[in-house]
């Protein structure tokens, strides 16, 4: 996986697989700079924009479009067009009452959905990392890189956090365990929906892997994901649109 770093540019031919642009076109495009993702979850808002939605002809227009509040990420007005925008952001189009959600497709590519108006303000974000501070509190790192305080002590890496991105406070918990449906991100089966069965582990000298079997809503089969893959989007069904 590519590490960011100070540099401005990327070769497009070195760039994530998981992004959906041309390697031909250019040699060299623009590197995220500000982001919590791992490279390959996200891509900056000026690839969406321009190679992806083709809104805008070149970085002069993307800047003018993200500058003048005609475009927006989880309700936040942007100034860097390298901004990354990564797994269940939403790029919105006020103007226009166009919004969408950044998702993964079955082939490792990351897409847009068009979502209803009234999920615009809806994130859905995993807990990747769970720490106790001062007072007995819980910190929580999640998959874009936001920390978040508590005091739910049982709450666990895996477990989800549904955002309102325009107070930007926790809304609601979605709890991983038998039952709750799942969105697959990354792996072998992304972009798979599907009902959690078992959680198996596997013990090993150096750290335990654990293996999520769930049933794939999307073709009524058995599947497996490694953990770390899967995200928790509802209970009995997912809360937002993702297919």
């Amino acid at each position: 996986m590519a590490n960011i770093s100070n540099k401005r540019h990327l070769r497009a031919i070195t760039a994530p697989k998981t992004w959906p642009i041309s390697r031909k076109n250019r040699y060299w495009i623009i590197r995220p700079t500000t982001t919590g993702y791992k490279f390959n979850y996200s891509m900056p808002i000026l690839l969406w924009l321009r190679d992806y939605l083709k809104l805008a002809k070149d970085k002069k227009e993307a800047l003018y479009l993200i500058k003048s509040g005609r475009v927006l990420v989880n309700n936040k007005k942007l100034n860097d067009l390298g901004y990354s925008v990564g797994i269940f952001d939403v790029i919105q189009f006020p103007e226009l009452k166009k919004y969408y959600r950044v998702l993964i497709s079955s082939n490792l590519k990351l897409k847009l959905l068009e979502i209803p108006e009234e999920e615009k303000d809806i994130k859905i974000v995993r807990i990747v990392k769970k720490s106790l501070i001062k007072n007995g509190k819980i910190q929580l790192t999640t998959i874009d890189g936001h920390n978040y305080i508590i005091d739910n002590k049982d709450i666990k890496v895996g477990d989800s956090l549904v955002i309102n991105t325009v107070s930007n406070k926790i809304s609601n918990i979605l709890k991983i365990g038998e039952g709750s449906i799942i969105y697959v991100f990354y792996g072998a089966k992304a972009g798979s929906v599907g009902k959690l069965e078992s959680i198996r582990i596997f013990k090993r000298t150096f750290g335990n892997n654990r293996i999520i079997e769930f049933q794939n809503l999307n073709n009524n089969s058995k599947d497996q994901t490694i953990y770390d893959y899967a995200m928790v989007v509802g209970e009995k069904e997912p809360i937002i649109k993702i297919q």
